[in-house]
């Protein structure tokens, strides 16, 4: 007993000379380095090491209120082996049992539970730094910090919107609940981090902490949303000596078997069971620079996509990459234009892959033999992609980079795409971030058709981060005939201007209104040649975000918006007009629609530790672009995410979405057809899961999409549509998505998961009993990580 009370004193008193205060600017720490570890990963600071590892106290909130002292303290200890770093985490909280701390998937879960993040920019470069969460039960999330990256809206700062999640390290780490609060441990072995090759190491260090029911974050060293880095407001572990680990060598084989039915031939079959083998395998090159390779890799994933409405869209829907062999290294290949989308390699037989980091040099190569269904030519054959990256770092957090990227056909008929691209992003001012980019296509088609010159594409977005004020200014510019194979690139021959100011206001600490902002955004596009000749655009909009942040993490977003929209006759020169008689009759595009108003009201509640509320609702006017006309549409986005206990999770969401037409009379023409319909969906998704323990779960998802549309209607002759010369008829239907999946997954890597999925086409209904099956599969994965 008395043992025990004198390591609690030691561990509240450490030593004044491996003491750190954030807030008092100490922020060059020496963590102590010993021979051995003698720590047990249990999430108890309980072990003499703890003791005598350096202490990093003196945290300062910077959300909701900037630079204040943090109200809940946090002490962080730190130490180092010859093979690993540790970490101690005592996390105080003067209320434990609202401290929210549950169970679930690794990356997702812990986001949104009460965490500590710790970073380490292992370069010293300020330019991207890698980031582990824990939450209060130990449970991991991991990923990148790149400066330069932005998830969805939001600001710089530390707001958690520059992390690339889909990187997955291997690292050991326990938490548990006390009366005081909360402790953790981490382990972070060498061999997961990259960094220099020399004897003595400068790391640059930041930890983080949430308090998820006040929405209160804290950090060691003081974060300010008036710097455009945030990894130039870090602390460094300083003398880091000898590290020397061993090199990285990991050998994955994976196992597949699949059995799949199918509708193809009228009648639903199941084909037989086959399994596949496959392999994965990394070595380290140097320290710094890792070779991947796979052969027959199995790119299954876990979840399906998530539907979304393409009802209304003209461009393809973006979905993001989730498959394991691409992701890691990803970080290397992102531009500010997406010019490398690696799900354009959709059947790779095998591939390779390098990356890493040289001098000042970050590179990166893929390359992959793709069976894929569809060639350059709208055909079908077997592909070759060869991906070359390069950055620079240059000056205090700026970079430069190039980028080849070729897709070539490998069907024997010539065909492929090539992209050339050189980018840059320069910080000055301390404030002010200025990225560019140029790049140039080069196609063939089919047996030398279609030989293009080098199409090019240029880009410069200027932006001034700032808490109080922010602006940014983008200009895009893709010719006509640009077209990036290897990349995804919606809008080619299009020329965007666009520009938003953001004014922000906090309220005292503890006020009940914690924020204030306003965001006006406009964005402008022309055809690439229309801006050159100095014509109007044809379209544009003005958007108006009003943003009130309560205390709770509750946040209630107002939208206003005006628009223009020209339609342009090219993209409808397939369609002609059906009259009474029957006879065919030419279609001319209709004048542009004017002041197109929006208003919507985006909420999110957090009404108590286990119940959320989030959702949408949107009026506005819209074109339709199916027809050339004027939609109003009426959009709803309700969604509940329900934990109850520490395992279970469930959510609902849907989607409504009706769209009338404006102006237009009706087919028959006895009366005004203004406020006709033009279509209806409905998408319901339903997701449950239970965590066992941090390892094992069970989770079942179901997607209904349920739509209808309106037969195509001239939107000033009353009749018909027609495209190609035949009717585009009224349509209507529904679809449904069911997933069952058990996974065991005790670290990235070795994973073994049984699942069953099945689609169903049929009716609009909810009753599947009036769908049919059109395909459905059991699966089973194993696969199990050796590092060597």
């Amino acid at each position: 007993m008395f043992e025990v009370l004198g390591l609690a004193l030691a561990l509240t008193a450490s030593s004044d000379s491996l003491t750190y205060s954030g807030r008092g600017g100490q922020l060059d720490v020496s963590p102590p380095r010993f021979a051995d570890a003698s720590i047990d990963i249990d999430g108890r600071l309980d072990e003499p090491r703890w003791a005598e590892a350096a202490l990093l106290t003196g945290f300062t909130q910077y959300e909701p209120v900037e630079g204040i002292e943090a109200s809940e303290v946090t002490e962080v200890r730190v130490f180092y082996t010859d093979e690993a770093i540790y970490f101690g985490i005592r996390a105080r909280d003067s209320d434990p049992s609202g401290i929210l701390a549950r169970l679930g998937e690794r990356d997702r879960a812990p986001l949104a539970d009460d965490w500590v993040r710790i970073m380490l920019d292992t370069f010293d470069d300020q330019r991207q730094a890698y980031a582990f969460y824990v939450n209060p039960l130990g449970l991991q999330a991991d990923g990148l910090w790149i400066e330069g990256l932005r998830r969805g809206r939001g600001g710089t700062g530390g707001g958690g919107v520059s992390i690339d999640f889909n990187p997955d390290f291997i690292w050991e780490s326990d938490g548990r609940v006390d009366e005081e609060g909360w402790e953790a441990e981490i382990r972070i072995p060498y061999v997961s981090l990259r960094f220099n090759e020399v004897p003595s190491q400068n790391w640059g260090i930041q930890v983080a902490r949430e308090i998820k029911r006040r929405g209160f974050k804290q950090s060691w060293a003081p974060l300010t949303k008036e710097t455009a880095s945030t990894l130039s407001q870090s602390g460094r572990l300083v003398g880091l000596m000898d590290i020397h680990p061993r090199r990285l060598v990991e050998l994955t084989p994976v196992t597949t078997g699949v059995r799949t039915g199918s509708a193809e031939t009228g009648d639903f079959l199941r084909d037989d069971a086959s399994a596949e083998f496959g392999l994965n395998g990394r070595v380290g090159v140097t320290q710094n620079l890792v070779l991947d390779g796979t052969y027959n890799p199995d790119f299954s994933q876990i979840e399906a996509d998530a539907n979304r409405i393409s009802v209304n869209e003209r461009f393809a829907l973006f979905f993001p990459e989730k498959r394991a062999f691409f992701l890691e290294g990803a970080e290397i290949f992102n531009t500010p234009s997406n010019l490398v989308y690696t799900r354009r390699i959709v059947d790779p037989i095998g591939g390779a892959k390098l990356t890493g980091k040289v001098g000042a040099f970050n590179v990166g190569y893929i390359g992959a033999m793709d069976e894929s269904p569809r060639t350059l030519g709208g055909g079908t054959g077997s592909a070759a992609f060869n991906l070359i990256r390069a950055r620079r770092d240059i000056g205090v957090g700026s970079t430069v980079g190039f980028l080849y990227a070729d897709r070539s056909m490998r069907d024997g008929s010539g065909a492929y795409n090539r992209v050339f691209a050189g980018d840059a992003r320069l910080v000055f001012g301390g404030r002010y971030t200025l990225t560019t980019q140029a790049a140039g296509s080069l196609t063939r088609g089919e047996d030398d058709t279609g030989h293009t010159g080098i199409e090019p594409l240029l880009m410069a977005n200027l932006a001034r981060s700032g808490r109080t004020f922010s602006w940014s200014l983008a200009y895009s510019d893709i010719w006509s005939d640009f077209s990036a194979q290897s990349g995804f690139i919606t809008r080619a021959g299009d020329t965007d201007v666009s520009a938003n100011v953001t004014f922000t206001r906090f309220g005292a600490a503890g006020a009940a209104l914690e924020s204030t902002s306003l965001r006006v955004m406009t964005n402008n596009f022309f055809s690439h040649e229309g801006f050159w000749n100095a014509d109007l655009p044809f379209e544009h909009e003005v958007e108006m975000w009003s943003t009130l942040s309560f205390r709770g993490g509750r946040v209630l977003t107002f939208v206003l918006r005006n628009g223009y929209f020209r339609f342009e006759p090219a993209s409808y020169d397939a369609y002609s007009i059906r009259a009474p008689d029957g006879s065919e009759q030419a279609f001319q595009v209709p004048a542009p629609l004017r002041n197109m108003k929006a208003f919507g009201v985006i909420p999110r509640v957090r009404v108590n530790n286990q119940i959320n509320l989030n959702g949408r609702v949107y009026l506005r006017e819209v074109p339709i672009f199916a027809e050339a006309s004027r939609g109003f549409e009426l959009q709803l986005g309700p969604s509940l995410e329900f934990k109850p206990t520490t395992g279970l999770q469930l959510s609902l969401a849907h989607t409504f979405s009706k769209i009338w037409r404006r102006n237009q009379a009706n087919v028959t023409g006895t009366e005004p057809a203004t406020g006709s319909l033009y279509s209806v969906v409905n998408l319901s998704r339903g997701r449950v899961q239970y965590q066992f323990t941090k390892s094992i779960f069970v989770r079942g998802v179901v997607q209904y999409e349920l739509s209808e549309r309106d037969l195509l209607t001239d939107p000033t002759t009353r009749y018909p549509l027609l495209h190609g010369g035949a009717l585009v008829d009224a349509r209507e239907g529904g679809e449904f998505q069911g997933q069952f999946l058990v996974q065991y997954e005790p670290s990235p890597g070795t994973i073994f998961y049984i699942g069953y999925t099945r689609l169903m086409e049929g009716d609009r209904s909810y009753r599947l009993g009036r769908m049919d099956p059109i395909e459905d599969g059991i699966f089973v994965k194993l696969s199990y990580l050796f590092r060597m």
